[in-house]
């Protein structure tokens, strides 16, 4: 084998090995790790459900019913969230998100069973609620009966007032939602004994852990999952789940802030008054033999005086994550970074414009996903100086072809002077090798941004775009492999390979695009590169087939744009690309004379 040959087949083994490290890294590794977590959850689960006794589970909606039925709740009634107040403890757990669903189906049904149930009360399979309660060094109301003062149900108009008195207390509380995902607590305590009482507040959530807080899908691997705040000066401060189930805790003595539990699209927050000292807390507990997380604050403690009195002030997030209501709260309430709730990732200097922009296209043209399209046009044209250069590189490079082999054939058997003179016909025509490859180092930045901006975001949950894509979060739901649903069977169902078998047709499109990109330029000399070359299409296609089927037709448009682009620019060059070759050779079939 010649020494050129030799080089091309170990640039085709590269990158063949590249694309299948990209395939593994996105697809493979995630689906594998995901395997290996629920087999030590599940390992670990039945280690200890073998020294502890089983709790007691019960299911949401009966559990809430009876209580219901006896007076111990209060019904929200909200724009943003149903559900209702347990008079015990007086525990926020049962939120459910109105016009946020389960699955696209509940969603087009507008079935309010589907409806996205954040919070659950205690005894429940998914146990996740809020509590604001007072203690002392022997006592605490986290656990007391209150009683309600008005009438229900709570509504942004009817706030909810209830009343807790002891021989050495009383507690009037508030309790109030505004239109979207905020609870305020307002608490009046006053001391009715004859002598001081010292006692602190503490605001806490608590969420049974479950096999899938430990074990991330491969949907949410974007976005982090865990205990997530602002804790003083500190922005964004994180732990996962799965670190707080090996025992890492935070304790942490601040000024202001935020403490919250939160996934994807999901968060639940405990908020105190931004002057307040307070210390930040999270970890897990174990209550009936099971593990339980915990993420909240509590107060430096008060020494209350006979007759005197304190007011104290809690707020409670419960909901989605969209970026317009974290906005309001960050910049008329003053809490610090809520926006941030949404993981940006490090890269928010272009996520955070890139749904800036999403935003504001989708207001001009109603859609989400005509606010992708438009955001390709912008991005393309941005980029346009630098793919205009790689581009025009491209095309001197093409008409340069037959001098380049030229010198390949006189220098054959001397590598270095044939380098130095293609080095010299490089600087003669005034043309920069890398021109070609430089643009492709920000190309990737803006990749992954949004990538992470689609995948994290949940203003493109559940939205749909035109035909059969009803949700451009999920990937395209249709395969080549069953005719798109004409065959009643699901590729995805066969072992090992049913991931490879879901292609469908926005996958496709992409991988025609690609190919169009192809035919623009000529084809690889060594026979080798191109059949590597003919492979990468159908590589890519399978690996999009996973994605969001959102970025799938951002990168099919920006495929196209390309294609418009560099085929203009290549013409304006002089150059003839394969697609004009196509084309004559064909009207010459047709037209031999």
């Amino acid at each position: 084998m010649e020494k050129e040959d030799q080089r091309n087949l170990i640039l085709a083994l590269v990158l063949c090995f590249g694309l299948f490290m990209l395939y593994n890294v996105f697809v493979l590794e995630p689906q594998q790790k995901a395997a290996q977590q629920q087999r030590a959850v599940a390992a670990e689960n039945q280690q200890e459900q073998a020294v502890s006794p089983t709790p007691t589970i019960r299911p949401r909606d009966e559990i809430v019913q009876a209580e219901l039925t006896s007076n111990q709740r209060v019904v929200i009634d909200a724009p943003a969230i149903d559900g209702s107040i347990n008079l015990k403890g007086a525990r926020i757990d049962d939120v459910s998100l109105k016009n946020f669903y389960e699955t696209i189906q509940d969603k087009e049904a507008q079935r309010a069973a589907g409806e996205i149930k954040l919070l659950s009360p205690d005894g429940a399979e998914r146990a996740f609620y809020a509590t604001v309660a007072w203690t002392t060094p022997t006592s605490t109301t986290d656990s007391i009966v209150w009683t309600q003062t008005n009438s229900g149900p709570l509504t942004p108009e009817n706030p909810l007032k209830l009343n807790y008195t002891t021989d050495v207390t009383k507690i009037d509380r508030t309790i109030a939602i505004d239109n979207d995902y905020m609870f305020t607590v307002t608490d009046v305590l006053t001391n009715t004994s004859t002598t001081p009482i010292t006692l602190t507040q503490q605001a806490q959530l608590r969420q049974r852990l479950l096999p899938e807080h430990t074990t991330t899908p491969v949907s949410e691997q974007q976005a982090h999952r865990g205990v997530l705040g602002v804790y003083g000066p500190d922005k964004n401060q994180q732990v996962n789940y799965h670190d707080l189930n090996q025992g890492k805790a935070v304790a942490k003595h601040v000024t202001g802030g935020w403490n919250a539990l939160t996934t994807k699209y999901w968060m639940a927050a405990t908020i105190p008054e931004q002057a307040e000292e307070v210390q930040m807390l999270a970890g897990t507990a174990k209550e009936n033999g099971q593990t339980t997380f915990t993420a909240g604050y509590a107060l430096t403690p008060y020494t209350i005086q006979p007759g005197a009195l304190v007011t104290k002030t809690t707020r409670i997030f419960a909901g989605a994550k969209r970026v317009s209501v974290l906005e309001r709260y960050e910049n008329e309430d003053k809490i610090p970074a809520f926006t941030d709730a949404v993981d940006w990732s490090w890269l928010f200097f272009i996520t955070k414009p890139f749904f800036w922009l999403l935003k504001i296209f989708q207001g001009w043209f109603g859609s989400f996903g005509l606010a992708i399209l438009a955001l390709t046009v912008v991005v393309k044209t941005v980029f346009f100086p630098l793919q205009f250069g790689m581009y025009k590189s491209m095309s001197k490079m093409r008409l340069l072809q037959p001098e380049m082999k030229s010198i390949q054939d006189r220098f054959a058997a001397d590598p270095q002077r044939m380098r130095q003179e293609q080095a010299k016909l490089w600087q003669r025509e005034k043309i920069n090798p890398l021109a070609g490859c430089l643009p492709i180092i920000p190309t990737m930045f803006v990749f992954y941004a949004l990538f992470h901006t689609l995948a994290v975001t949940i203003e493109m949950r559940h939205t749909p775009f035109f035909g059969w894509i009803r949700d451009m979060s999920a990937p395209d739901p249709t395969t080549v492999f069953n005719l798109f649903g004409l065959i009643p069977w699901d590729p995805s169902s066969i072992p090992f390979i049913g991931g490879l078998l879901h292609v469908g047709v926005w996958p496709l499109l992409y991988g025609g695009t690609m190919v169009l990109l192809q035919g623009l330029s000529a084809p690889p000399a060594d026979k080798m590169q191109r059949a590597i070359m003919r492979w990468i299409p159908l590589i890519f296609m399978v690996l999009f087939a996973g994605f969001a089927a959102g970025l799938v037709i951002y990168y099919v448009w920006s495929n196209l744009i390309s294609v418009v682009q560099q085929y203009i620019i290549m013409r304006r060059t002089g150059v003839d690309t394969e697609f004009d070759k196509f084309i004559a050779k064909y009207l010459a079939k047709k037209n031999p004379a």
